[in-house]
């Protein structure tokens, strides 16, 4: 997905409980059966159909209506033709990007993943390149929500 840079969420106690607060994504204690392959499905999906082929009508089968996003510019409860529309908006400023899922862990129902995307700007015809470190939360067969930072200008993955 979309959003600003942001700042990341460690633990404060590595391998202990994490409490149940929505704001601060947290690993779960149990692990679902099943979501594992969704989760990693779903993520796929979404930067191949969605971003790569920009194929925006894809949202509907992976994110649940209404979807809820955690960004640098705060938290959204966003309906999927609303975010549709702010998705073709950032896709202008990074068009067609090609992306590699450089680390992911699926924890519970969620997947945290590390990423590096590299398309073109329509704006400035440059290429951009984003480091993205996501959180998704997975509900039934699609994304609920998702924790998302987005770092311009940064490469992690060499």
């Amino acid at each position: 997905g979309g959003g600003g840079g942001g700042g990341l969420w460690a633990p404060s106690s590595p391998g202990g409980p994490v409490p149940d607060n929505p704001g601060m994504p947290g690993p779960p204690s149990t692990t679902l059966r099943g979501v594992d392959d969704v989760a990693r499905s779903l993520l796929r999906a979404w930067w191949d159909q969605v971003w790569h082929a920009g194929e925006l009508d894809a949202v509907d089968d992976l994110l649940t209506d209404p979807f809820v996003r955690h960004t640098s510019a705060g938290s959204e409860t966003i309906s999927r033709a609303a975010y549709k529309a702010k998705l073709a908006t950032s896709q202008r400023l990074l068009y067609r990007p090609t992306t590699t899922i450089d680390d992911e862990v699926v924890a519970g129902d969620r997947i945290w993943a590390r990423s590096t995307s590299e398309g073109l700007n329509l704006d400035t015809e440059r290429v951009t390149t984003i480091t993205w470190l996501t959180v998704h939360r997975v509900e039934g067969d699609r994304f609920a929500e998702a924790w998302i930072a987005a770092l311009t200008g940064v490469r992690w993955d060499r």
